[in-house]
Protein backbone atom coordinates (compact mmCIF):
# COMPACT_ATOMS: atom_id res chain seq x y z
CA UNK A 1 0.00 0.00 0.00
CA UNK A 2 3.25 2.32 1.03
CA UNK A 3 4.52 1.76 -2.75
CA UNK A 4 1.21 2.39 -4.66
CA UNK A 5 0.99 5.96 -2.54
CA UNK A 6 4.37 6.72 -3.58
CA UNK A 7 3.22 5.89 -6.57
CA UNK A 8 0.05 8.11 -7.03
CA UNK A 9 2.02 11.06 -5.99
CA UNK A 10 4.78 10.48 -8.49
CA UNK A 11 2.40 10.16 -11.22
CA UNK A 12 0.75 13.32 -10.07
CA UNK A 13 3.84 15.71 -9.53
CA UNK A 14 5.00 14.20 -12.96
CA UNK A 15 1.46 15.33 -14.79
CA UNK A 16 0.71 18.35 -13.27
CA UNK A 17 3.74 19.95 -12.55
CA UNK A 18 5.19 20.90 -16.02
CA UNK A 19 1.78 21.82 -16.57
CA UNK A 20 1.67 24.65 -14.23
CA UNK A 21 5.41 25.63 -14.46
CA UNK A 22 4.73 26.46 -18.24
CA UNK A 23 1.43 28.25 -17.40
CA UNK A 24 3.83 30.60 -15.57
CA UNK A 25 5.80 30.78 -18.56
CA UNK A 26 3.54 31.44 -21.53
CA UNK A 27 -0.12 32.27 -20.53
CA UNK A 28 -2.15 33.41 -23.13
CA UNK A 29 -4.50 36.52 -22.74
CA UNK A 30 -8.43 36.86 -23.96
CA UNK A 31 -8.50 40.20 -25.94
CA UNK A 32 -11.98 40.72 -26.87
CA UNK A 33 -15.19 39.17 -26.14
CA UNK A 34 -18.93 39.63 -28.08
CA UNK A 35 -22.16 37.81 -28.42
CA UNK A 36 -24.12 38.50 -31.51
CA UNK A 37 -26.15 36.02 -34.11
CA UNK A 38 -26.26 33.73 -31.17
CA UNK A 39 -22.87 33.06 -31.49
CA UNK A 40 -20.02 33.83 -28.82
CA UNK A 41 -16.38 35.11 -30.12
CA UNK A 42 -13.81 34.97 -28.23
CA UNK A 43 -10.18 36.26 -29.35
CA UNK A 44 -6.82 35.78 -28.01
CA UNK A 45 -3.42 36.88 -28.53
CA UNK A 46 -2.16 33.31 -29.01
CA UNK A 47 -3.48 29.62 -29.90
CA UNK A 48 -6.03 28.41 -27.97
CA UNK A 49 -6.79 25.15 -26.24
CA UNK A 50 -9.68 24.31 -24.82
CA UNK A 51 -11.94 21.70 -23.51
CA UNK A 52 -15.34 20.76 -23.83
CA UNK A 53 -18.09 19.15 -21.96
CA UNK A 54 -22.26 18.32 -22.25
CA UNK A 55 -24.25 18.36 -19.04
CA UNK A 56 -27.86 17.05 -19.20
CA UNK A 57 -30.42 17.96 -16.35
CA UNK A 58 -30.27 20.57 -16.38
CA UNK A 59 -28.31 21.40 -19.91
CA UNK A 60 -26.02 23.13 -19.88
CA UNK A 61 -22.24 23.63 -22.08
CA UNK A 62 -18.63 23.72 -20.31
CA UNK A 63 -15.96 25.38 -22.11
CA UNK A 64 -12.50 25.19 -20.41
CA UNK A 65 -9.94 27.95 -22.00
CA UNK A 66 -6.78 26.51 -20.64
CA UNK A 67 -3.35 28.41 -20.01
CA UNK A 68 -4.85 31.76 -20.09
CA UNK A 69 -6.45 34.56 -18.62
CA UNK A 70 -8.75 37.27 -19.13
CA UNK A 71 -6.85 40.76 -20.35
CA UNK A 72 -9.02 42.80 -17.81
CA UNK A 73 -11.68 42.47 -15.46
CA UNK A 74 -14.08 43.62 -17.48
CA UNK A 75 -14.14 41.05 -19.97
CA UNK A 76 -15.75 38.99 -17.01
CA UNK A 77 -19.07 39.11 -18.10
CA UNK A 78 -22.89 37.92 -18.65
CA UNK A 79 -25.26 37.64 -21.57
CA UNK A 80 -28.78 36.41 -21.80
CA UNK A 81 -29.33 34.42 -25.04
CA UNK A 82 -32.58 34.93 -27.18
CA UNK A 83 -33.11 31.44 -26.54
CA UNK A 84 -33.76 31.22 -23.49
CA UNK A 85 -30.14 30.50 -22.17
CA UNK A 86 -27.40 32.13 -19.61
CA UNK A 87 -23.86 32.62 -20.89
CA UNK A 88 -21.01 33.81 -18.35
CA UNK A 89 -17.38 33.81 -18.89
CA UNK A 90 -15.33 33.96 -15.98
CA UNK A 91 -11.69 33.28 -15.42
CA UNK A 92 -12.35 30.17 -12.42
CA UNK A 93 -8.44 30.49 -11.27
CA UNK A 94 -5.11 31.83 -12.34
CA UNK A 95 -4.84 31.05 -16.19
CA UNK A 96 -8.21 29.17 -16.35
CA UNK A 97 -11.22 30.60 -18.29
CA UNK A 98 -14.71 29.20 -18.03
CA UNK A 99 -17.52 29.73 -20.29
CA UNK A 100 -21.04 28.40 -19.25
CA UNK A 101 -24.17 28.32 -21.95
CA UNK A 102 -26.89 27.21 -19.11
CA UNK A 103 -30.61 26.69 -20.52
CA UNK A 104 -32.03 24.30 -23.46
CA UNK A 105 -30.30 25.76 -26.45
CA UNK A 106 -26.84 24.94 -24.75
CA UNK A 107 -26.23 21.33 -25.95
CA UNK A 108 -27.35 22.62 -29.51
CA UNK A 109 -24.22 24.96 -29.68
CA UNK A 110 -20.44 23.69 -31.59
CA UNK A 111 -17.61 25.66 -31.09
CA UNK A 112 -14.59 26.17 -33.62
CA UNK A 113 -11.48 27.77 -34.00
CA UNK A 114 -9.98 29.96 -36.53
CA UNK A 115 -7.96 33.11 -37.26
CA UNK A 116 -5.19 30.17 -36.63
CA UNK A 117 -6.36 29.09 -33.14
CA UNK A 118 -6.71 32.69 -32.19
CA UNK A 119 -10.13 32.47 -32.39
CA UNK A 120 -13.37 30.35 -30.48
CA UNK A 121 -16.68 30.76 -32.29
CA UNK A 122 -19.76 28.76 -30.01
CA UNK A 123 -22.93 29.01 -31.92
CA UNK A 124 -25.87 27.02 -32.58
CA UNK A 125 -25.61 23.98 -35.44
CA UNK A 126 -28.07 20.90 -35.80
CA UNK A 127 -26.07 18.14 -33.85
CA UNK A 128 -29.22 15.62 -33.40
CA UNK A 129 -27.52 12.02 -34.69
CA UNK A 130 -30.38 11.30 -37.51
CA UNK A 131 -31.08 15.29 -38.42
CA UNK A 132 -34.90 15.35 -40.21
CA UNK A 133 -33.72 15.03 -43.96
CA UNK A 134 -37.15 16.87 -45.13
CA UNK A 135 -35.45 19.90 -43.19
CA UNK A 136 -31.45 19.08 -43.58
CA UNK A 137 -31.08 22.03 -46.19
CA UNK A 138 -32.47 24.98 -43.84
CA UNK A 139 -29.43 26.35 -41.94
CA UNK A 140 -31.46 27.18 -38.70
CA UNK A 141 -31.96 24.91 -35.78
CA UNK A 142 -35.99 24.94 -34.85
CA UNK A 143 -34.74 26.88 -32.30
CA UNK A 144 -33.89 29.72 -33.99
CA UNK A 145 -36.86 29.23 -36.22
CA UNK A 146 -39.59 29.67 -32.97
CA UNK A 147 -37.72 33.23 -32.35
CA UNK A 148 -38.22 35.95 -35.14
CA UNK A 149 -35.27 38.20 -35.90
CA UNK A 150 -35.55 42.24 -35.42
CA UNK A 151 -33.57 44.54 -37.81
CA UNK A 152 -31.40 46.06 -35.88
CA UNK A 153 -29.98 48.93 -38.00
CA UNK A 154 -29.01 50.06 -41.75
CA UNK A 155 -25.96 51.85 -43.06
CA UNK A 156 -25.37 53.98 -46.17
CA UNK A 157 -21.91 54.68 -47.62
CA UNK A 158 -21.14 55.71 -51.31
CA UNK A 159 -17.49 55.91 -52.18
CA UNK A 160 -16.49 56.81 -55.48
CA UNK A 161 -18.84 55.27 -58.28
CA UNK A 162 -20.88 52.78 -55.72
CA UNK A 163 -23.25 53.42 -52.72
CA UNK A 164 -23.43 50.65 -50.65
CA UNK A 165 -26.15 49.43 -47.83
CA UNK A 166 -25.68 47.13 -45.09
CA UNK A 167 -28.44 46.06 -42.91
CA UNK A 168 -28.16 44.49 -39.96
CA UNK A 169 -30.32 42.11 -38.43
CA UNK A 170 -29.96 39.64 -34.67
CA UNK A 171 -30.00 36.32 -36.15
CA UNK A 172 -29.27 34.50 -39.22
CA UNK A 173 -31.58 36.06 -41.95
CA UNK A 174 -32.64 34.44 -45.43
CA UNK A 175 -34.06 36.74 -47.96
CA UNK A 176 -35.99 37.70 -51.15
CA UNK A 177 -35.03 40.21 -53.48
CA UNK A 178 -36.87 42.09 -56.25
CA UNK A 179 -36.05 44.78 -59.19
CA UNK A 180 -39.32 47.00 -59.40
CA UNK A 181 -39.72 49.44 -62.32
CA UNK A 182 -41.19 52.54 -63.06
CA UNK A 183 -40.07 54.10 -60.82
CA UNK A 184 -36.44 52.17 -59.98
CA UNK A 185 -36.42 50.73 -57.03
CA UNK A 186 -34.57 47.77 -55.52
CA UNK A 187 -36.64 45.79 -52.93
CA UNK A 188 -35.44 43.06 -50.51
CA UNK A 189 -37.55 40.72 -47.80
CA UNK A 190 -35.76 39.86 -44.70
CA UNK A 191 -38.19 36.54 -44.08
CA UNK A 192 -38.85 35.81 -40.52
CA UNK A 193 -37.34 39.30 -39.38
CA UNK A 194 -39.90 41.71 -37.57
CA UNK A 195 -39.12 46.33 -38.27
CA UNK A 196 -37.17 47.49 -35.76
CA UNK A 197 -39.17 48.81 -32.53
CA UNK A 198 -37.80 52.39 -32.83
CA UNK A 199 -37.60 54.33 -36.29
CA UNK A 200 -34.46 54.23 -38.06
CA UNK A 201 -32.81 57.63 -38.44
CA UNK A 202 -33.42 59.80 -40.76
CA UNK A 203 -31.37 58.09 -44.55
CA UNK A 204 -28.91 60.75 -46.44
CA UNK A 205 -29.32 60.44 -50.13
CA UNK A 206 -26.24 59.29 -52.19
CA UNK A 207 -25.78 59.94 -56.16
CA UNK A 208 -27.08 57.00 -56.65
CA UNK A 209 -29.98 56.63 -53.93
CA UNK A 210 -32.70 59.14 -53.17
CA UNK A 211 -34.46 57.22 -50.56
CA UNK A 212 -35.18 54.02 -48.23
CA UNK A 213 -38.28 53.02 -46.46
CA UNK A 214 -38.69 50.39 -43.95
CA UNK A 215 -41.77 48.11 -43.37
CA UNK A 216 -43.69 45.42 -43.27
CA UNK A 217 -43.92 43.02 -46.70
CA UNK A 218 -46.91 42.92 -48.40
CA UNK A 219 -49.03 40.00 -48.89
CA UNK A 220 -48.80 38.69 -45.30
CA UNK A 221 -45.65 37.52 -45.51
CA UNK A 222 -43.59 37.47 -42.28
CA UNK A 223 -40.82 39.23 -42.95
CA UNK A 224 -39.89 42.95 -43.09
CA UNK A 225 -39.50 44.87 -46.30
CA UNK A 226 -36.77 47.32 -47.31
CA UNK A 227 -36.83 49.09 -50.39
CA UNK A 228 -34.35 51.35 -51.87
CA UNK A 229 -35.56 53.93 -54.03
CA UNK A 230 -32.52 54.47 -57.15
CA UNK A 231 -32.34 57.89 -58.46
CA UNK A 232 -31.28 56.54 -62.12
CA UNK A 233 -31.99 54.16 -64.54
CA UNK A 234 -29.34 51.56 -65.65
CA UNK A 235 -28.45 50.68 -61.86
CA UNK A 236 -27.13 47.48 -61.05
CA UNK A 237 -27.78 46.10 -57.47
CA UNK A 238 -25.78 43.45 -56.35
CA UNK A 239 -26.18 41.72 -52.87
CA UNK A 240 -22.40 41.08 -51.20
CA UNK A 241 -21.43 37.56 -52.07
CA UNK A 242 -20.74 36.94 -48.39
CA UNK A 243 -24.98 35.88 -47.40
CA UNK A 244 -24.88 33.99 -44.63
CA UNK A 245 -25.39 35.64 -41.21
CA UNK A 246 -26.87 38.61 -39.91
CA UNK A 247 -25.00 41.33 -42.32
CA UNK A 248 -26.14 42.19 -45.93
CA UNK A 249 -24.39 44.52 -48.12
CA UNK A 250 -26.36 45.32 -51.36
CA UNK A 251 -23.94 47.34 -53.87
CA UNK A 252 -25.69 49.98 -56.24
CA UNK A 253 -23.46 50.92 -59.15
CA UNK A 254 -23.66 51.97 -63.13
CA UNK A 255 -23.70 49.08 -65.02
CA UNK A 256 -20.43 49.08 -67.15
CA UNK A 257 -21.46 47.11 -71.03
CA UNK A 258 -18.65 45.86 -71.80
CA UNK A 259 -17.88 44.89 -75.49
CA UNK A 260 -19.51 41.31 -76.22
CA UNK A 261 -21.01 41.20 -72.77
CA UNK A 262 -24.56 42.43 -73.66
CA UNK A 263 -25.57 38.41 -72.78
CA UNK A 264 -23.10 38.01 -70.32
CA UNK A 265 -24.48 40.74 -68.07
CA UNK A 266 -27.82 39.10 -67.01
CA UNK A 267 -25.80 35.90 -65.73
CA UNK A 268 -25.36 34.56 -62.20
CA UNK A 269 -23.04 32.13 -60.83
CA UNK A 270 -22.83 31.25 -57.64
CA UNK A 271 -18.95 29.42 -56.45
CA UNK A 272 -18.27 27.55 -53.81
CA UNK A 273 -15.10 27.19 -52.30
CA UNK A 274 -14.84 24.26 -50.56
CA UNK A 275 -13.76 23.66 -46.56
CA UNK A 276 -13.22 26.29 -44.30
CA UNK A 277 -12.49 27.31 -41.11
CA UNK A 278 -11.92 24.13 -38.83
CA UNK A 279 -12.84 22.19 -41.50
CA UNK A 280 -9.11 22.09 -43.63
CA UNK A 281 -9.50 19.61 -45.85
CA UNK A 282 -7.04 17.54 -47.17
CA UNK A 283 -3.19 18.95 -45.78
CA UNK A 284 0.27 17.77 -47.86
CA UNK A 285 3.14 19.67 -48.15
CA UNK A 286 2.49 22.41 -45.49
CA UNK A 287 -1.09 23.29 -47.62
CA UNK A 288 -4.41 23.35 -46.46
CA UNK A 289 -7.25 22.42 -49.27
CA UNK A 290 -9.41 25.24 -47.70
CA UNK A 291 -6.85 28.04 -48.33
CA UNK A 292 -6.44 26.79 -52.15
CA UNK A 293 -9.96 26.49 -52.74
CA UNK A 294 -10.46 29.82 -51.79
CA UNK A 295 -7.37 31.66 -53.59
CA UNK A 296 -8.58 29.76 -57.14
CA UNK A 297 -12.03 30.91 -55.80
CA UNK A 298 -11.33 34.17 -55.47
CA UNK A 299 -9.57 34.13 -59.12
CA UNK A 300 -12.33 32.91 -60.83
CA UNK A 301 -15.23 34.95 -59.32
CA UNK A 302 -12.78 37.50 -60.94
CA UNK A 303 -11.90 36.58 -63.98
CA UNK A 304 -16.06 36.13 -64.18
CA UNK A 305 -16.64 39.41 -63.56
CA UNK A 306 -14.22 40.63 -65.72
CA UNK A 307 -16.55 38.57 -69.04
CA UNK A 308 -19.61 40.26 -67.12
CA UNK A 309 -21.28 38.11 -65.55
CA UNK A 310 -22.46 38.64 -61.64
CA UNK A 311 -20.86 36.15 -59.43
CA UNK A 312 -21.82 34.95 -55.94
CA UNK A 313 -19.48 33.32 -53.62
CA UNK A 314 -20.25 31.13 -50.46
CA UNK A 315 -17.09 32.56 -48.76
CA UNK A 316 -14.52 35.30 -49.21
CA UNK A 317 -12.97 34.21 -45.60
CA UNK A 318 -11.56 31.26 -43.74
CA UNK A 319 -14.95 30.54 -42.23
CA UNK A 320 -16.70 27.54 -41.74
CA UNK A 321 -20.18 26.71 -43.61
CA UNK A 322 -21.88 23.42 -43.23
CA UNK A 323 -23.49 21.70 -46.69
CA UNK A 324 -26.73 23.12 -46.02
CA UNK A 325 -26.10 26.48 -45.69
CA UNK A 326 -23.97 26.31 -48.91
CA UNK A 327 -26.99 24.92 -50.45
CA UNK A 328 -29.05 27.26 -49.24
CA UNK A 329 -27.04 30.48 -50.06
CA UNK A 330 -26.92 28.58 -53.99
CA UNK A 331 -31.01 27.95 -53.50
CA UNK A 332 -31.21 31.77 -52.29
CA UNK A 333 -29.48 33.18 -55.37
CA UNK A 334 -30.92 31.22 -57.86
CA UNK A 335 -28.19 31.44 -60.28
CA UNK A 336 -27.59 29.87 -64.00
CA UNK A 337 -24.42 27.95 -62.77
CA UNK A 338 -23.16 26.35 -59.10
CA UNK A 339 -18.95 25.50 -59.32
CA UNK A 340 -17.71 23.76 -56.52
CA UNK A 341 -14.18 24.34 -56.00
CA UNK A 342 -11.90 21.65 -54.71
CA UNK A 343 -8.58 19.41 -54.29
CA UNK A 344 -8.08 15.75 -54.53
CA UNK A 345 -6.26 13.60 -51.98
CA UNK A 346 -5.48 9.94 -51.70
CA UNK A 347 -4.10 8.79 -48.77
CA UNK A 348 -2.86 5.47 -50.09
CA UNK A 349 -0.70 6.72 -52.40
CA UNK A 350 0.70 9.56 -54.06
CA UNK A 351 1.61 8.57 -57.56
CA UNK A 352 -2.36 9.53 -58.70
CA UNK A 353 -2.51 12.79 -60.08
CA UNK A 354 -5.43 14.36 -62.82
CA UNK A 355 -8.11 16.24 -62.95
CA UNK A 356 -11.76 14.84 -62.29
CA UNK A 357 -15.64 16.30 -62.32
CA UNK A 358 -18.23 15.38 -60.60
CA UNK A 359 -21.60 16.03 -61.41
CA UNK A 360 -25.14 14.36 -60.59
CA UNK A 361 -28.51 15.69 -62.09
CA UNK A 362 -28.71 15.33 -65.88
CA UNK A 363 -29.16 18.89 -66.42
CA UNK A 364 -25.59 18.92 -64.82
CA UNK A 365 -23.94 16.91 -66.80
CA UNK A 366 -23.21 19.07 -70.11
CA UNK A 367 -21.80 21.65 -67.69
CA UNK A 368 -19.28 19.36 -66.07
CA UNK A 369 -18.17 18.02 -69.94
CA UNK A 370 -17.33 21.59 -70.66
CA UNK A 371 -15.59 22.61 -67.56
CA UNK A 372 -13.53 19.25 -68.06
CA UNK A 373 -12.60 19.88 -71.40
CA UNK A 374 -11.48 23.44 -70.84
CA UNK A 375 -9.13 22.68 -68.25
CA UNK A 376 -7.70 20.00 -69.91
CA UNK A 377 -7.07 22.45 -72.79
CA UNK A 378 -5.34 25.04 -70.77
CA UNK A 379 -3.62 22.42 -68.18
CA UNK A 380 -1.18 20.02 -68.65
CA UNK A 381 -2.65 18.13 -66.30
CA UNK A 382 -3.53 13.73 -66.34
CA UNK A 383 -7.51 13.51 -67.57
CA UNK A 384 -8.32 11.42 -64.57
CA UNK A 385 -12.15 11.40 -65.63
CA UNK A 386 -15.59 12.96 -65.29
CA UNK A 387 -18.09 11.36 -62.85
CA UNK A 388 -21.40 11.18 -61.60
CA UNK A 389 -21.57 11.23 -57.83
CA UNK A 390 -24.45 11.94 -54.90
CA UNK A 391 -22.12 14.77 -53.08
CA UNK A 392 -24.37 16.94 -50.88
CA UNK A 393 -23.84 20.30 -52.65
CA UNK A 394 -24.18 19.14 -55.99
CA UNK A 395 -27.24 16.85 -55.60
CA UNK A 396 -29.62 19.31 -53.73
CA UNK A 397 -28.99 22.64 -55.23
CA UNK A 398 -32.07 23.01 -57.94
CA UNK A 399 -29.29 24.70 -60.83
CA UNK A 400 -27.10 22.84 -63.05
CA UNK A 401 -24.20 22.10 -60.21
CA UNK A 402 -20.40 20.58 -60.50
CA UNK A 403 -18.14 19.97 -58.17
CA UNK A 404 -14.56 20.07 -59.51
CA UNK A 405 -11.39 18.10 -58.43
CA UNK A 406 -8.84 20.38 -59.69
CA UNK A 407 -5.46 18.09 -58.86
CA UNK A 408 -4.40 16.19 -55.95
CA UNK A 409 -2.63 17.76 -53.05
CA UNK A 410 -1.65 14.11 -52.43
CA UNK A 411 0.93 14.21 -55.50
CA UNK A 412 3.67 16.25 -55.96
CA UNK A 413 3.51 18.05 -59.27
CA UNK A 414 -0.21 18.35 -59.27
CA UNK A 415 0.31 20.53 -56.02
CA UNK A 416 2.74 22.40 -57.66
CA UNK A 417 0.17 23.22 -60.22
CA UNK A 418 -2.30 23.89 -57.37
CA UNK A 419 -0.35 26.28 -55.17
CA UNK A 420 1.31 28.12 -58.07
CA UNK A 421 -0.92 31.74 -58.39
CA UNK A 422 0.01 31.55 -62.24
CA UNK A 423 -1.38 28.08 -62.62
CA UNK A 424 -4.12 29.37 -60.13
CA UNK A 425 -5.23 32.17 -62.31
CA UNK A 426 -5.01 29.35 -65.38
CA UNK A 427 -7.38 27.33 -63.57
CA UNK A 428 -9.51 30.36 -63.11
CA UNK A 429 -9.53 30.93 -67.38
CA UNK A 430 -10.27 27.42 -67.88
CA UNK A 431 -13.00 27.10 -65.42
CA UNK A 432 -14.64 30.46 -66.72
CA UNK A 433 -14.28 29.64 -70.24
CA UNK A 434 -16.31 26.18 -69.52
CA UNK A 435 -18.79 28.08 -68.15
CA UNK A 436 -19.45 30.57 -70.66
CA UNK A 437 -19.47 27.62 -72.98
CA UNK A 438 -22.10 25.86 -71.33
CA UNK A 439 -24.26 29.26 -71.47
CA UNK A 440 -23.59 29.10 -74.78
CA UNK A 441 -21.88 32.58 -74.47
CA UNK A 442 -18.63 31.98 -75.42
CA UNK A 443 -18.93 30.46 -79.23
CA UNK A 444 -15.04 29.95 -79.70
CA UNK A 445 -14.36 25.86 -80.45
CA UNK A 446 -12.25 24.56 -77.47
CA UNK A 447 -10.33 22.05 -79.48
CA UNK A 448 -9.05 18.95 -76.76
CA UNK A 449 -6.30 17.30 -77.47
CA UNK A 450 -7.43 13.90 -75.82
CA UNK A 451 -10.92 12.34 -75.35
CA UNK A 452 -12.93 13.19 -72.21
CA UNK A 453 -14.74 9.98 -70.78
CA UNK A 454 -16.75 9.49 -68.06
CA UNK A 455 -17.01 6.88 -65.17
CA UNK A 456 -18.89 6.56 -62.48
CA UNK A 457 -17.91 7.14 -59.02
CA UNK A 458 -17.08 4.48 -56.96
CA UNK A 459 -19.49 4.31 -54.23
CA UNK A 460 -16.77 5.11 -51.68
CA UNK A 461 -15.64 7.92 -52.75
CA UNK A 462 -17.89 10.11 -50.30
CA UNK A 463 -16.39 8.31 -47.65
CA UNK A 464 -12.30 9.33 -48.52
CA UNK A 465 -13.26 13.03 -47.68
CA UNK A 466 -16.16 15.33 -46.98
CA UNK A 467 -17.01 17.12 -49.98
CA UNK A 468 -18.82 20.72 -48.88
Amino acid sequence: MKYKILLIIFIAQYLFFPLNTFAQISENKITSISFENNALTINTLGKITYTESRLKDPDRLVLDILNCSLESESLQRDFRSPLDENVSVAEIAKGHVRILFFGRASINRKSFLSNNDRTLVTKIARIDAEPDKSDENNQQTSLERELPGKLKDILIEHKSDESEIQITTSKSTKFNTYFLKNPDRYAIDLLNVSPPEKPLPQFSSTPLISGLRVGRAANGVDATRVVIDLSKPDLECNVSSTLIGNKIKIKVKAKKQKEGSAKSSNIKVVIDPGHGGYDTGAQYGGFDEKDITLSISMKLKKELESRGVKVFITREEDSFLSLAERVDITNSVKPHVFVSVHANAMKSTRTIRGVETYYWTKGSQKLAYYIHKSILNDINIPDHFIRRAQFFVIKHTSVPAVLCELAFLSNHDDRKLLTSSAMQENYAKAVTDGILKFLDIDTRPIEIKKPVPEKEAPKKKEDKKSKV
